[in-house]
């Protein structure tokens, strides 16, 4: 519902004044977004890179997951991966670098920053997985953040006219600039789409059912995790 008078969602306010309630008892607290839990006054969370619940008034904070006991299910990762696969939709038509067969079997997200070693080392490996029939739709997360140079890197691979062949440069170390009339407005728009995903580090692997895998991931070994997550969901 919003509120018209203000042209503000009554849930931005709400997670607004926990955030500012936290910020109260701690001013120096990071607190990421706020999704409603299933418990009444609680809110699922980050604080300072943390993740766990706080309590309306930003007096508490339970570090950890919630499991439903009935179900068996881990509640805090299911509503994770509904909210990474909500996120993901928002990467518009042409906006990833994308490397695959012609008919993949799997396709996955990855958050790339070219400065990153293991990023670079995923990217070696990227014809392989391939050939394995993996689809790699690349996403930029300067891990810097704004007016650094894998910022501008990134910004420049993303501007080029091949972006393909502007990425494997740029792995490899190669220097890259952007020309005057290069807007960064996708890399800004990525940037914050992984600091919404609470992204800990680069390469961070999403999985199509909104599963993350953080860190470098043999091809072999993520071949094994998609096509689990594969049966997992045929059987649900």
């Amino acid at each position: 519902m919003l509120w018209s008078a203000f042209g503000v969602d009554a849930e931005e306010l709400a997670a607004a004044k926990v955030r500012a309630a936290v910020q109260g008892h701690d001013s120096g607290a990071q607190v990421g977004a706020l999704d409603s839990a299933p418990v009444s006054g609680m809110y699922l969370t980050t604080i300072d890179g943390v993740s766990g619940y706080v309590s309306a008034d930003g007096r508490y904070f339970i570090v950890g997951d919630m499991l439903d006991l009935a179900s068996r299910k881990n509640v805090t990762e299911e509503q994770r991966k509904a909210k990474r696969r909500a996120l993901l939709k928002r990467i518009g038509q042409g906006e990833a670098i994308v490397f695959g067969p012609e008919q993949p079997k799997y396709t996955v997200t990855v958050f790339t920053d070219a400065d990153c070693p293991y990023c670079r080392k995923l990217h070696e490996q990227v014809g392989e997985l391939q050939k394995k029939g993996v689809e790699v739709r690349y996403v930029a997360f300067p891990r810097s953040g704004p007016e650094t140079k894998s910022w501008r890197t990134m910004t420049a691979v993303w501007c080029a006219k091949d972006r393909k062949e502007a990425l494997n440069r740029a792995i490899r170390g190669e220097q890259l600039s952007a020309g005057s009339k290069c807007s960064d407005a996708v890399i800004g728009k990525q940037y914050e789409l992984g600091q919404k995903l609470g992204i800990p580090g680069t390469p961070m692997i999403v999985l199509s059912d909104g599963t993350a895998l953080n860190g470098y991931v043999e091809p072999d070994k993520l071949l094994v995790s998609l096509e689990e997550h594969a049966a997992a969901r045929k059987s649900e």
